[in-house]
């Protein structure tokens, strides 16, 4: 069952890249959108920027009474949710022997837990509407892993389970389940990530990357479209498939693309 053109969208990590651009995208699309995130200013000029139709709602969704908080404002103002996109992210760089709990904790709890605690206070809302979504943003390391990028990739494996299991479980309240696995992005993502792999963030931004509107619309049109899961790039379908059907040559692959990226002989920080 569609939605109707102004339904109520909660965006989680929309103070910048892609989700900032999708909540652009679903506002010009005739939705209503609360945007959440834990940079203020920016949350706010960024709703200001789209108009009446959006709402700030400041959260860190590591912390579920926040994200509980911005559901029931979203609700509250709106008077509805219909759907919810688990956008929240964070990168850390790191060799596997290197790893330790607090690598793990921390990006688990803004990956993982951020993108649980936001679809669990959302479906009481998301079950009254039959037709409303889901919508999880993965990355193509959802499905094929990368050295160094260890927590990073485990997050997102942990997101597809996460998403295949919902899809099952809410498939007779009417409830749709969307997973979005974008390829490399250009937004603030590497120069905000941690890495402990000296060399290895390439500076600034990921310029070669997609906008981030054009991630946001592949978002949009995956949700008008009901889609399942939709994987973006060209070279990340590409990995994906070569993962699954000749996992050698992937990684042999993957190997020397990583190392043209590393200094040479590896440094830790």
């Amino acid at each position: 069952m569609a939605l109707p053109p102004d339904r109520v969208v909660l965006i989680t990590g929309a103070s910048s890249g892609i989700g900032r651009a999708a909540a652009f995208a679903f506002a010009r699309d005739g939705a209503r959108v609360a945007l959440a995130a834990r940079r203020v200013e920016a949350l706010e000029t960024a709703a200001r920027e789209i108009g009446e139709r959006a709402l700030a709602v400041p959260c860190d969704v590591r912390r579920r009474d926040e994200v509980r908080a911005a559901v029931e404002k979203t609700v509250h103002h709106f008077g509805a949710l219909h759907v919810v996109v688990a956008n929240a992210g964070i990168g850390l760089y790191t060799a596997i022997e290197d790893m330790t709990d607090e690598d793990l904790d921390a990006v688990f709890r803004t990956n993982v837990y951020g993108a649980v605690y936001a679809v669990q206070e959302a479906l009481p809302h998301l079950r009254t509407t039959r037709g409303s979504q889901a919508i999880f943003i993965s990355s193509i390391l959802g499905r094929a892993s990368m050295p160094y990028m260890g927590p990073y990739g485990m997050s997102k494996h942990a997101l597809t389970a996460l998403a295949d299991a919902l899809r099952l479980e809410v498939a007779d309240d009417g409830v749709e389940v969307i997973l979005i696995g974008p390829g490399l992005t250009a937004t603030e993502f590497q120069r905000n990530a941690v890495s402990k792999v000296r060399g290895f963030i390439p500076a600034g931004d990921n310029a070669g990357g997609w906008p981030p509107e054009r991630v946001a619309d592949a978002i949009l049109a995956a949700s008008k479209k009901r889609k399942r899961e939709v994987y973006l790039t060209a070279d990340g379908r590409l990995l994906i498939r070569l993962k699954y059907w000749l996992p050698r040559l992937a990684e042999w692959g993957i190997r020397r693309w990583i190392r043209a990226r590393l200094p040479e002989g590896r440094e830790r920080t």
